[in-house]
């Protein structure tokens, strides 16, 4: 069964950039079961969606990022060759802080694979950076400032390949505060 499906445009329709200025992180070491891809998906929602939730060991939760949404940006590209296409989920992040725990940040993720979740701003679902095959490589540089009216904090860039463009994710992200994302 073929999930390609029309993708028409109405008058009207506005379709909003962006993402909130939320998003959650946590290794991929603590991640004891991962949601997947439907085996035989029935629709085009079906086939990019992993169902399930992420099981973490112990008391792991996934932590918060504030981010400066308007110099937040995902894209994906197409990698490989004929027949062994992928995506390559590229993430930029940039937060506004320096003290000590973005300073731990950037020192453990430049060295650790890392899961993320953002949500979109057009749909306000959530999408997830990383994938239970392939590595993901964290990039965290931190810029102290120069001038009274510069800009200081960290930009995070993220490379995940995926077999398909940041998938949606539906299920439940535990953190310190409890499920920011409960089935309604």
């Amino acid at each position: 069964m073929s999930n390609f499906d029309n993708m028409d445009w109405e008058d009207g329709q506005v379709s909003v950039p962006g993402i909130y200025p939320e998003m959650y992180y946590i290794p991929k070491s603590v991640i004891t079961a991962w949601p997947q891809f439907a085996v035989a998906p029935a629709t085009p929602s079906e086939e990019v969606t992993l169902a399930g939730d992420f099981t973490l060991d112990g008391t792991s939760t996934f932590k918060k990022i504030n981010c400066i949404a308007v110099k937040s940006q995902p894209t994906s590209e197409p990698q490989g060759e004929v027949r062994c296409v992928s995506n390559l989920n590229k993430l930029k992040v940039v937060i506004s802080l320096t003290e000590e725990k973005a300073t731990a940040f950037c020192k453990l993720a430049n060295n650790t694979d890392i899961v993320y979740i953002f949500q979109e701003r057009d749909s306000g679902k959530y999408r997830v950076v990383g994938s239970e095959k392939f590595s993901i490589l964290t990039k965290a540089t931190m810029d102290i400032g120069s001038s009274p009216s510069g800009e200081r904090g960290v930009t995070i860039e993220v490379e995940a390949s995926d077999v398909a463009p940041f998938p949606f994710y539906d299920g439940a992200i535990l953190t310190d505060a409890g499920d920011v994302n409960p089935v309604t």
